[in-house]
């Protein structure tokens, strides 16, 4: 029930409070910006912020014209208070009494934001001329004096008077403190990314526009948005935020040469006209590396790689750039902010959703901006595509001397223009520097290749009587082949190694298991190409049963697979089964005569190469203990072409035949020589060196 002996009344229906409060905003700047939105609204020039963690509170206090107690019953408890009235044309809009500034608000509702976060809100208040009025809105309390009433009929509700009038400003103002926090962790690190979240949600703050926002004692400025430093190229439209981007890219000069001016008038249909109607203001800049503007932490996402559209100096759109499919890794890369005032005029409707989040994306003037946007982030991801092309050539040759010298050696000439592809899409890649000369090197590496694959095309032209020229040709060939397979032999190596750090026998067979029958050059390096036939298994397993009614084949730990020259069963053991060398001969010659049936069935040329048969156990079989023993059994299977090797055994041969390879191959060819000096130098050391020597 109201209480008829407060003096304050806020009329409001169940409808508004659950629609336009409660889930009016989804985050906390966008609260704190609709109170800051206010002050600037009420003609503040100075609003405090002041967070409480310990009390999980806040504070938000300005020196703006303030309320008397008329103003508060009708103007800040009446929900859908017009705050502009309606005009005629642009030359009538309505302007702030003092600073004749352009309102953020319009109709009202954003003080409900307040229930988003918190439940209950005191407002300290006062006029220049009048007396301070307290009161405390609590969301229970509204809830409880229109339950049971119909919910889209308008109830009134008194908010209680607070006699501790103490804390209105004392000349002018207005003081909200809000309390009882929902699901809100106030520590040094969240008020930190409120600062910065703030500081992106106005473009208005600062002494240019009268209006300063100060958090717990420290003003906001331009740089607490954090991200000018994050630009390499910057696209303006109407603005000169250039001088703000310390991290643009230059030439060879120092010069920058990574802004631009772009035109900022358009017609209805997105496209440029200086008799167009439509006027924007801003930027859309190009981080260096894409994970540049990831910002998610324990407090706050703080993604940066977005468009934000800005009204009236206040986000008025979260995110443009999400409504576009472009295609490529160029928009991780993109951010940046426009101020579109022709969105939000008084003589023509309001474009803002009823969450006052977003924008009416059916209205024409939205739709004209969105085309006009789409088109710019299309010339910008060509342009982008082009600068960082010719950025990260220059980048890689200044950074690396013998890559310098690989890249003047290329012939003929129009080779260099191929090689500016491959380092400019290691730019676009965002490879960090850490990583870069290990990507310039695999990049030389695949050029090589690329290289070959020219001359291969022009192999006609070459004259076979010129020895020098033809050798030098197939000398490059050969070392192209080397370094490649030496590369295969190193990523397997990896491999082997994680073997082998495998203690558990159960684990190794999991692995293996997985690992061993599609990649047989574990089991001899020249099993290079295993081809695989699907069904082979079980034609051996049909086989079986009409021959050996005790045998079977077990699909998972028994493959076939055939090589260049032979044809190879691979029997994995389980690591806990311990076997005899009986029983192994028993089930592999049974599978061994069950293949050779089926070959009968392919030609003779497929039926005539060897069989060959690997059994890979977790331990050695019974009686292998005694190394004569061994001897006679390996000596006895051999003759079936069977051979058993444990988990232990394969892992280690592989190791050492890959690793001797690695080892013997390390100081030959000059190609090799090259990779690894390209590889291996460090930019860092190198400008170390010469700041230390002074050259």
């Amino acid at each position: 029930m109201p209480d008829h002996d407060s003096k304050y009344r806020m009329t409001i229906s169940l409808n508004e409070l659950n629609h336009l409060g409660l889930n009016l905003y989804s985050n906390v700047p966008a609260v704190i910006a609709e109170v800051i939105a206010n002050a600037w609204d009420a003609d503040a020039t100075h609003v405090d912020v002041d967070f409480d963690p310990k009390n999980k509170a806040f504070t938000v206090t300005d020196n703006g014209c303030g309320m008397n107690l008329d103003d508060v019953n009708n103007k800040y408890l009446y929900v859908g208070y017009q705050k502009r009235p309606p005009t005629s044309s642009l030359d009538n809009e309505y302007l702030t009494p003092e600073y004749k500034r352009r309102p953020m608000g319009r109709k009202g509702i954003g003080k409900l934001s307040l229930f988003s976060i918190a439940n209950k809100i005191r407002v300290y208040t006062r006029t220049l001329n009048s007396q301070a009025e307290a009161f405390l809105v609590d969301a229970n309390k509204i809830r409880e004096a229109i339950e049971g009433e119909d919910p889209s009929q308008v109830s009134s509700y008194a908010p209680s008077s607070i006699d501790d009038e103490n804390n209105a400003p004392s000349d002018h103002g207005t003081c909200i403190h809000i309390a009882e926090l929902k699901n809100l962790r106030l520590t040094q690190a969240s008020i930190q990314g409120l600062r910065r979240r703030l500081a992106r949600r106005f473009s208005i703050i600062g002494d240019e526009a009268n209006f300063n926002v100060v958090i717990n004692g420290k003003p906001i400025t331009l740089a607490d948005r954090d991200y000018f430093h994050k630009a390499r190229f910057i696209f303006q439209y109407g603005v000169n935020f250039d001088q703000h981007c310390t991290n643009l890219e230059k030439d060879d000069n120092g010069h920058v040469t990574g802004k631009f001016s772009r035109s900022c008038t358009f017609d209805a249909a997105g496209n440029v006209s200086e008799e167009g109607q439509y006027r924007i203001k801003g930027w859309v800049a190009i981080a260096r590396h894409s994970n540049d503007l990831d910002g998610v932490s324990r407090d706050y996402n703080d993604n940066l790689n977005k468009i934000t559209i800005v009204v009236r100096g206040k986000v008025a759109q979260e995110d443009i750039l999400q409504e576009f499919r472009l295609g490529g890794m160029i928009t991780k890369y993109i951010f940046g902010e426009i101020e579109a005032e022709f969105i939000d005029l008084d003589h023509e409707p309001d474009i803002a959703t009823s969450s006052r989040q977003s924008i009416s994306e059916q209205d024409e003037r939205y739709v004209a901006l969105r085309k006009f946007v789409e088109s710019e982030l299309k010339y910008i991801w060509t342009k982008t595509n082009d600068l960082r092309e010719r950025a990260g050539l220059r980048h890689a040759l200044t950074s690396n001397p013998y890559l310098t010298n690989w890249y003047k050696d290329l012939h003929p000439s129009h080779l260099q223009n191929l090689a500016k592809k491959i380092f400019g899409d290691i730019d676009k890649a965002g490879i960090e520097e850490s990583q870069r000369q290990s990507a310039y090197a695999n990049g030389a590496l695949l050029f090589e290749h690329l290289k070959m694959k020219h001359a291969v095309e022009h192999l006609d032209e070459i004259d076979i009587t010129q020895v020098d020229e033809f050798l030098s040709y197939l000398y490059d060939v050969d070392s192209i082949e080397a370094e490649h397979y030496r590369q295969i032999v190193e990523e397997r190596l990896v491999v082997i190694r994680k073997l082998r750090s495998n203690v558990d026998d159960d684990a190794k067979e999991r692995v293996l298991q997985e690992y061993i029958f599609d990649h047989l050059f574990l089991l001899d390096p020249g099993w290079e190409r295993a081809t695989q036939f699907n069904d082979m298994e079980l034609r051996m397993e049909r086989m079986l049963k009409t021959k050996e009614k005790n045998l079977r084949i077990d699909i998972q730990y028994t493959k076939y697979r055939r090589i260049a020259a032979a044809h190879v069963i691979v029997e994995l053991k389980r690591g806990s089964v311990r076997v005899t060398k009986t029983d192994i001969e028993k089930q592999v010659r049974g599978y061994i005569d069950a293949l050779k049936e089926e070959l009968q069935n392919t030609s003779k040329e497929t039926a005539a190469l060897p069989i060959q048969a690997v059994c890979i156990v977790g331990k050695l079989p019974t009686g292998w203990d005694n190394e004569n023993s061994r001897q006679m059994d390996e000596t006895s299977l051999r003759l079936y072409g069977i051979r058993i090797v444990t988990y232990d055994e394969l892992i280690d041969n592989a190791y050492v035949a890959y690793g001797q390879f690695v080892a013997a191959s390390q100081s030959t060819g000059a190609l090799r020589t090259l990779i690894e000096q390209i590889r291996n130098f460090d930019p860092a050391a190198a400008e170390s060196s010469k700041d230390e020597s002074g050259f």
